[in-house]
């Protein structure tokens, strides 16, 4: 079985080698095969990735032009085609041995097209802090997926038969982030999303992140959910949503369709608002999330 693990680098000089040395000390019968866009980094990643691709003959790079990591993972996979399974990876991270024998495992034994699991959050030295990304089982239903997102994506692998619905499918044009626009896409054409409580990774946390996880004081986690409410994004659901409606319409039962069409409109009118807001079809993990996410909606900020 071949892996291509897919990363996107930017001003990673700091801790991509540990991470990368990491992947490479993967244990399982598979041929892994590393695969990396730089996003335009001016520090020394490069140089690094330069190194790394003459020590080492399953890795490859190739400079791209900035465009943020959603839709640079997207290109890496759409270039990418051939391989059994493909996994995800940030450049700061630290990947444990069993990683992607799990993954793999558990997607052929369950039949399932997309994997994703819990990590352990660290500090910038990789020294525990006790507490793991998840801390109750994730909602997985479409409805839910598709205002909430949650898909911890460093962790995620997919088989051969989603990519191939991702790299047959037109370029997306708006989307929130990878690991949200490829589980939104899997639960909308109906295939299954399985998740393991076993943490595979160490979640390094510092300045520098570009996707974090809220922890530490009371005060900053409310300050991190009201700045969460408050601040319009640049690609909301809706956005995203109509996206994948657009692109993989042909493959969606009609349920699906319409919810896609609601999500996808929510904020042209206050009426189309309070109905996504305050919908009982929304099933979000604890009511923290679900205030989040509904008076996020309600102000049309999502």
């Amino acid at each position: 079985m071949k892996v291509a693990v897919l990363m996107s680098t930017y001003n990673g000089e700091e801790y991509l080698e540990k991470q990368l040395d990491s992947i490479l000390s993967q244990k399982g019968d598979y041929s892994i095969e590393i695969i990396i866009r730089d996003d335009g980094s001016t520090d020394n990643t490069k140089n690094i990735l330069k190194k790394y691709c003459k020590q080492y003959n399953n890795i490859r790079w190739y400079a791209g032009v900035s465009k943020g990591p959603a839709l640079s993972f997207i290109e890496l996979l759409r270039k990418n085609k051939g391989y059994d399974f493909y996994a995800f990876s940030d450049q700061d991270d630290y990947w444990l041995p069993n990683k992607l024998f799990r993954a793999i495992e558990k997607l052929m034994n369950e039949k399932a097209s997309l994997y994703f699991a819990n990590a352990m959050l660290v500090d910038s030295d990789l020294n525990l802090l006790n507490i793991n990304v998840y801390k109750q089982f994730p909602k997985l239903d479409f409805k839910t997926l598709t205002c909430a997102g949650g898909i911890l994506g460093c962790t995620l692998v997919l088989n051969n038969d989603l990519a191939k619905c991702i790299q047959n499918s037109n370029y997306p044009k708006k989307i929130i982030m990878h690991d949200f626009y490829i589980s939104e896409v899997c639960a909308a054409i109906g295939k299954k999303i399985i998740y393991d409580t076993e943490c595979v990774m160490y979640y390094r946390q510092h300045n520098n992140n570009v996707v974090g996880v809220s922890y530490g004081s009371i005060l900053n986690k409310i300050i991190s959910r009201v700045k969460s409410i408050l601040n319009k994004p640049t690609v909301s659901i809706s956005d995203q949503a109509n996206d994948i409606y657009i692109n993989y319409s042909q493959s969606i039962n009609l349920e699906n369709k319409e919810w896609l069409r609601l999500v996808g409109s929510y904020k042209s009118s206050l009426a189309t608002r309070l109905k996504l807001a305050f919908t009982h079809e929304t099933k979000f993990v604890n009511k923290n999330q679900a205030v989040k996410n509904r008076l996020s909606i309600m102000l049309g900020n999502r």
